[in-house]
């Protein structure tokens, strides 16, 4: 069920709440069906979790958004740092497929999130442990600051994707327990229109001021 429908009907649903609560001559005859103040209450108390319950809901996706965002404008930066490292890796140690295969710098590249963040941190960590390796990409400009600062940039990113699974997880959760208290409350909206149309059956004016159509 999309966002407009259920606003639309939590729209309607406190139009028929508000009616109730508004107009003596609907309290009386609902009252005679069990439909008291207090039960009438319950459902503009059922109404109003729902409203937070979707408001909570729009902010954690929201915040999953942004995090999405965020995760992906520094992957990208990361992994254009991560292209130009192991292309001259490869110029550094050419002829040398040992060393190559230990800094994980031959065949394609992953492009897959996970994969690209196992990648990066063999070919940062192994070259950071390797003080041949440093002195060799050392001659390409490659001091032990910029290849610490690329690391950096991977674990960013990893925290950044950390991040936005718990963005994710918070924002279903949101979901899931706002359908609920969505369900509970058309299940109590459902009977009150059914009593409703019964207490005002002569009265279909009154039914429409609850937005009510008789049948």
């Amino acid at each position: 069920m999309t966002g407009k429908v259920i606003a639309a009907k939590l729209h309607r649903i406190e139009n028929g709440i508000r009616g109730a609560q508004n107009n003596p001559e609907v309290q009386e005859r609902l009252n005679v069906y069990g439909y008291t103040p207090e039960h009438i209450s319950k459902g503009k108390q059922l109404l109003d979790n729902v409203i937070g319950l979707t408001s909570t809901q729009v902010e954690e996706y929201s915040d999953q958004y942004i995090a999405t965002d965020e995760l992906g404008k520094r992957w990208t930066s990361a992994y254009s740092k991560y292209m130009i490292t192991v292309k001259v890796v490869r110029v550094a140690f050419n002829g040398q497929p040992e060393l190559l295969q230990r800094f994980n710098a031959t065949g394609r590249r992953n492009r897959s999130l996970s994969g690209w963040l196992r990648d990066a941190r063999i070919l940062y960590t192994n070259l950071l442990n390797s003080p041949d390796a440093l002195e060799a990409m050392a001659k390409f400009g490659y001091s032990v600051e910029k290849l610490n600062g690329e690391m950096a940039d991977v674990d960013e990113v990893e925290n950044l994707h950390s991040k936005r699974l718990s963005e994710k997880s918070a924002a279903q959760l949101s979901t899931v327990e706002r359908d609920e208290a969505f369900d509970a409350l058309c299940k109590w909206y459902s009977d009150f229109r059914a009593i409703a149309r019964i207490a005002l059956y002569d009265k279909p004016q009154l039914l429409e001021a609850l937005g009510i159509v008789k049948n």
